[in-house]
């Protein structure tokens, strides 16, 4: 047996598969929970003669549900904190310099202690971590969910239709390459100056009604309509955007955005990563594009959207699942790449690059090294 064979095989065991399985749950649950999980906010609490929970609010706050609350510590009855009482960006006013987790430190007791340390902030390292993995999950799942969106869209256009395929109305053409040009504007603006969900969702509604309206009330029967070159398009584009350098890419899109965002970084990595997509469902609609069944499809009268999303789409997603994982991987790293050259996310928000770039300056400091990198 060779040592292929027997990797593959030792991979396949239900104890190894189990485990990543446990491992990868772990990490979704402390990504999605870490505003619970470390927080200097209480979890519960009585305030003002009432009962109510300031670590949720002031997460609904963050996302742009809610107004912001300030709470005064000394009306606080009674409170339950979290498992870790701090945040990532805390700043303990013991604690000015990095602490290592087995030093003394000066704590209350041991339910504040620093159990991974601090930075030369002050800021627990383990509060660090648990917010790294939220913006970790947020940048890889979001980027490589908006580069699959787009490297399909494409791929399965330029794969299917080739360059004379795909006939399309021209006012409708020069119409919703304005709407969206305006779409795309309004849509990430807001997102890059000051991020709030419902603005966000309301105007991506609004901008799809307006393109199905379109396409819906101009009829390509009575207008007059071209051949989009979709295939050359796309390959062109791909073309391009693999001869230049990833980082050249990435500065280039920075210099343009003039606020830090952590979703900067999603939307840069989105723009790198969908040509791996496009190319791969492309080269699978041209293996399957003229088989029998397909012809069957066209031949009963099935539409070509039709017999792309009902017969075309299901052969090829399955080569695309097996390489998602690997994009998700890649956009983490990537992200903790930028944030270790002081890129991207704000300065203010702890991610595992930022922790490591502390770790630089800061050779004693040994344990912001080892476990932002475990």
């Amino acid at each position: 047996m060779s040592n292929n064979n027997l990797l593959y095989r030792q991979v396949q065991s239900p104890m190894v598969l189990k485990i990543a399985k446990w491992i990868i749950g772990i990490f979704l649950v402390i990504g999605l929970c870490s505003h619970f999980i470390a927080n200097d906010m209480p979890l519960l609490a009585k305030y003002e003669g009432s009962v109510s929970s300031p670590a949720t609010v002031e997460f609904l706050s963050d996302i742009g549900i809610v107004d912001s609350r300030i709470y005064d510590e000394t009306k606080f009855k009674w409170k339950i904190m979290p498992p870790i009482p701090y945040s990532s960006n805390q700043l303990n006013s013991r604690v000015n310099v990095s602490v290592g987790p087995l030093d003394n430190q000066e704590v209350s007791s041991l339910r504040y202690r620093h159990w991974l340390g601090t930075d030369q902030l002050g800021r627990d390292v383990l509060a660090g971590l648990v917010h790294g993995t939220n913006i970790a999950l947020k940048v890889g799942l979001l980027s490589v969910f908006f580069s699959l969106l787009l490297g399909l869209y494409l791929g399965l256009l330029s794969g299917y239709f080739g360059d004379n395929g795909w006939k399309i109305n021209i006012f409708a053409l020069l119409i919703g390459t304005l709407i969206k040009a305006l779409g795309l504007y309004y849509i990430l603006y807001p997102i890059i100056v000051n991020p709030g969900l419902f603005y966000y969702l309301n105007l991506t509604f609004i901008v799809t009604i307006l393109q199905l309206a379109l396409y819906k009330f101009i009829p390509g029967s009575t207008k007059p309509s071209i051949s989009l070159p979709i295939d050359l398009i796309t390959t062109k584009i791909i073309e391009v955007l693999n001869s230049i350098p990833t980082l050249f890419i990435i500065l280039a899109f920075l210099a343009i955005f003039t606020k830090p965002s952590i979703w900067n970084v999603i939307i840069i990595i989105s723009i790198i990563g969908w040509p791996k997509f496009a190319r791969l469902v492309r080269a699978e609609i041209l293996q399957i594009k003229n088989l029998e069944y397909i012809e069957s499809a066209k031949s009963i009268g099935l539409s070509d959207f039709q017999i792309i999303f009902k017969h075309a789409l299901p052969n090829a997603i399955t080569s695309v699942i097996s390489i998602t994982a690997f994009a998700i991987s890649g956009a983490i790293l990537l992200e903790s790449t930028l944030s270790f050259l002081g890129l991207g996310i704000p300065l203010d928000q702890v991610s595992w690059g930022s922790m490591l770039a502390d770790a630089r300056v800061n050779f004693s400091s040994w344990w912001l090294a080892l476990f932002p990198g475990l």
